[in-house]
């Protein structure tokens, strides 16, 4: 069975570890890239969580492999600034990837 993993700040962390989720990552804006490509090869990870505000630290590089991850399939939850852009257009991404239909709105 797969895992879920959770990438992000110490405070993000720390509710996930408190609901079970055992697979962490914790990481800052300056070694996000790392953590990320770390997180995105980790053996038995189905499902990977990842902070919105770690999106804005991303390299390009970084963002076209989560974007373009099927396993594990990359979901963006808010952070601690809240919701984002860049969190919607993870999420109409992932739409688009998995029915093939492009949300516009």
């Amino acid at each position: 069975m797969d895992k879920i993993a959770v990438v992000g700040e110490r405070e993000v962390l720390l509710g996930f570890k408190l609901a079970g989720v055992s697979e962490t990552f914790e990481c800052t804006a300056e070694d996000a890239d790392g953590k990320m490509n770390e997180a995105l090869s980790a053996e038995g990870v189905g499902i990977l969580i990842v902070s919105q505000d770690l999106y804005k630290s991303f390299s390009p590089k970084t963002l076209k492999r989560v974007e373009a991850s099927t396993k594990p399939v990359v979901v963006s939850i808010p952070g601690k600034t809240g919701a984002t852009a860049q969190g919607e257009q993870s999420i109409a991404m992932m739409v688009k990837r998995a029915i093939g239909i492009e949300l516009k709105g």
